[in-house]
């Protein structure tokens, strides 16, 4: 590991500078004054007003390069405090941020254990009576919606197969099978939209843009999952979805045939 090398302010060089400077002049003048001669000599042989002069010249110049240097030196340790604080308050962001990552893990775990609660209780059962339970509902959920779709498409005249009027029966038939099924979606929808509200609320508290929620929670996303979140994003039957999708993309992994467009787009005459 590389050595940390002391790295000295502006502040304390000058600083450093100025006692330097200070001392030399300090020797200069002892010498210039002849000072050590002086103090060997008997004092009725000494000329008057040496040490006077000697005194005021410390006092003049090295007494105040010395003050200026402590000047310097306070305003480095003034510095360094600032840099202190700084450290610390850059910590304390650190640990609150750490502190908020804890607290959200909990709470994101939670919801998510309520989330797969709420698939694993979701049950549809077929003419047969079988049931269609969990993740599967979904696939039978989208099963419902594309086997009524075609088949009223394909017994309608080639004229009615426009794209507007395939897109509305589409929508009707969707909103009939959501609304067959809403008491148990509900839940469901409710769940996932709160969900993505605090994460949304997190990213915002943290400015966390890489946060690692919003992609679990999307990898755990079926494609039958993906089928009934975008279209009802789409029909608007649940207004809050649009806006995540907007701000995390949450129907990137959900491939085009099946989506209304490309659903409707095979059913066009000459397709």
């Amino acid at each position: 590991m590389p050595k940390n090398k002391l790295k000295l302010s502006r502040y304390e060089i000058i600083g450093y500078v100025l006692i330097v400077a200070g001392a030399v002049v300090l020797v200069w003048g002892t010498v210039k004054f002849n000072l050590w001669h002086e103090l060997y000599l008997d004092p009725a042989d000494r000329e008057g007003g040496v040490f006077g002069e000697y005194g005021e010249f410390i006092g003049g110049i090295v007494g105040s390069l010395w003050a200026l240097a402590g000047v310097f030196l306070f305003f480095a340790t003034l510095t360094y405090q600032k840099r202190e604080f700084e450290l610390q308050r850059y910590e304390l962001h650190k640990t609150q941020k750490i502190y908020q990552q804890q607290n959200f893990s909990t709470l994101y775990i939670s919801f998510i254990s309520k989330h797969n609660d709420i698939i694993d209780s979701l049950t549809a059962y077929d003419i047969n009576k079988s049931a269609w339970k969990g993740t599967n509902f979904f696939v039978f959920f989208q099963e419902k919606v594309l086997t009524s779709f075609v088949q009223k498409v394909r017994g309608l005249e080639p004229d009615e197969k426009t794209e507007a009027n395939l897109l509305r029966i589409f929508k009707d038939y969707f909103t009939y099978h959501f609304s067959f099924y809403q008491n148990s979606l509900d839940p469901y929808l409710k769940n996932l939209s709160v969900l993505f509200k605090l994460i949304q609320r997190y990213r915002t508290e943290t400015e966390d843009e890489g946060e690692y929620y919003s992609f679990i929670t999307k990898a755990s996303f079926t494609q039958s999952e993906l089928f009934l979140i975008y279209h009802v994003a789409q029909f608007s039957l649940l207004k809050e979805f649009s806006t995540f999708d907007d701000a995390f993309d949450v129907f990137e992994d959900l491939v085009d045939e099946y989506k209304a467009a490309a659903i409707i787009r095979k059913e066009l005459p000459g397709a």
